[in-house]
């Protein structure tokens, strides 16, 4: 049997999650569940199940952020999401995170076992140690690799580097997905993610005039489905080599404003994109790109910066908890711990020990 925790702010899909897998006796053992972020993390950390099934938009913190948090402590952990806005279909490669996989609500038996028999493999060569499912996981691996370097030379614009890059990415696609449908499909996916990075920077173009799933279907032949993927790819770069602009860098500084006066209130990587109407996994790696780190450890890291001060004013734990942004304290108080090397209140005497 395989471990599962289930995160979703809405109860009838956790019920609903839980009754399709007791119903169609899949090999799946629901061993938690949440209704926000924040609660779900620390059942992912308690539990470190084989699969995570979280919905991208949840209260306490966003689905996102704790996958990021949660491969801290989990990296073997695979993540599959759940989430009413269709965009992330073609947006979930964009982000290093370990998703692999995501279901479309509302959620279906169908939908639920198809997604469950396709990442079930990983399950399997991690519990078996073979030698074959180990070679596949470093393919993917690899390919991985990839496309997260194709998104971070988009946002840096550099045209012939990403040109290279996706070019070799579509290239392991095909390599790695012999099937002609599987092929189809996973093509289709990166040249959509890379398509709606483009109209986020360059809203002039529509991802429609770029890519086609119509398109895509008619393509009997490797070659030609080789062909078509290059001519996207060559578009694109036209577009990105004609809008070389500095727009990316304002919208960064406009945010780390924000955050560095809102850091003690629940804001999440969702509201920072709505904030500046861009994608969030796409925002996810240009802030990355731009600031040097990951927007949650940048968080965190000024949270805890915060927090010391407070505790060295004197500031009872569980006030600087709340000061800081955190209404968990326990929470609060692990992730004190595993920043610092200490609790906060060990923090707190030692300092007064220096006093």
């Amino acid at each position: 049997m395989y471990r599962l925790v289930v995160i979703d702010d809405e109860y009838i899909v956790v019920e609903g999650i839980k009754a399709m897998i007791a119903r169609q006796k899949l090999d799946y053992e629901v061993v938690g569940w949440a209704y926000d972020g924040i609660h779900g993390l620390e059942v992912v950390q308690e539990q470190k199940p084989d699969l995570v099934i979280t919905d991208i938009r949840i209260p306490g913190m966003d689905g996102l952020s704790l996958i990021e948090t949660a491969k801290e402590v989990c990296s073997d952990t695979v993540f599959v999401v759940i989430s009413g806005y269709t965009e992330f279909e073609y947006a979930r490669r964009a982000l290093d995170l370990g998703v692999r996989g995501y279901i479309d609500k509302p959620i279906s038996i169908g939908k639920l076992k198809d997604v469950l028999d396709r990442v079930e493999p990983e399950f399997r060569s991690a519990k078996d140690g073979g030698v074959l499912p180990r070679q596949a996981k470093k393919e993917y691996e690899e390919l991985e690799k990839l496309l997260d370097t194709c998104i971070t030379v988009m946002s840096r614009r550099d045209t012939g580097e990403f040109h290279r890059e996706a070019q070799e990415a579509l290239f392991r696609i095909m390599q790695y997905y012999p099937e002609i449908a599987d092929m189809k499909r996973e093509s289709y996916k990166f040249l959509c993610v890379l398509s709606d990075i483009l109209v986020e920077q360059n809203p002039q173009a529509k991802r429609e005039d770029l890519v086609s799933y119509q398109e895509i279907e008619r393509k009997a032949t490797k070659e030609e489905l080789k062909d078509y993927g290059e001519g996207v790819l060559s578009s694109i770069s036209a577009y990105m080599e004609a809008d070389k602009t500095g727009s990316s860098h304002r919208i960064i500084l406009q945010l780390l404003e924000y955050i560095n006066e809102n850091y003690d209130k629940d804001i999440g990587l969702n509201e920072l994109a709505d904030m500046v109407r861009m994608n969030p996994a796409y925002l996810s790696v240009l802030f990355k790109e731009e600031v040097g780190t990951s927007y949650v450890k940048y968080l965190t890291n000024l949270r805890m910066a915060m927090a010391k001060k407070l505790l060295k004013e004197g500031y009872k734990v569980m006030e600087v908890s709340t000061r800081v942004g955190y209404n968990n304290y326990r929470y609060f108080c692990d992730i004190f711990k595993r920043h610092e090397g200490q609790t906060p209140s060990e923090y707190r005497g030692s300092v007064r020990k220096k006093d």
